[in-house]
């Protein structure tokens, strides 16, 4: 799960909440949950028909601007009201935000770093652009890669 702090403000108010966000590449659009809603007193702004696993649901959407970490503020984000997230999030990030600019994930040294940027500078592409040529990686099997892969075993003949 990525997940990191933003700035939930309204617009054209100097009211803001600080929040945990997940950032979800499979969500169409934003959402944030009917808690900070309720904090900011958000006056909802329409009305979103959303797919759950329960089925179709009609949710209450608002407009807020979003800041992120990076000092960048995203502003007229029409956000759907959610009832909860995991992880003790309280908003998600979804592609109407992530489209404005590049997102990469790192794992160096076995850290997992999240980067965004916006705008877009250029196209990062690990498979295109390799900086280092291809590197072997050793001793990875299922035993301590968490990994149900087990190679297949050659045929006599």
């Amino acid at each position: 799960m990525l997940i990191s702090d933003i700035d939930v403000h309204v617009p054209g108010k100097h009211e803001h909440y600080s929040i945990k966000a997940i950032w979800d590449t499979g969500a169409t659009g934003s959402a944030i949950s009917k808690n900070v809603a309720q904090q900011l007193g958000l006056i909802p702004s329409g009305i979103a028909k959303v797919n759950t696993a329960g089925g179709i649901m009609d949710q209450s959407t608002y407009t807020i601007d979003i800041g992120l970490p990076n000092k960048v503020l995203i502003q007229g984000i029409v956000a759907t009201e959610i009832d909860a997230l995991t992880g003790g999030c309280d908003a998600l990030i979804g592609m109407d935000v992530i489209n404005l600019g590049d997102l990469s994930i790192t794992n160096h040294n076995g850290m997992t770093c999240m980067s965004f940027r916006v705008p877009s500078s250029h196209e990062i592409d690990y498979v295109k652009n390799p900086s280092n040529g291809i590197t072997p990686i050793k001793n990875v099997s299922s035993k301590n890669s968490g990994s149900n892969f087990t190679p297949p075993k050659k045929k006599r003949k």
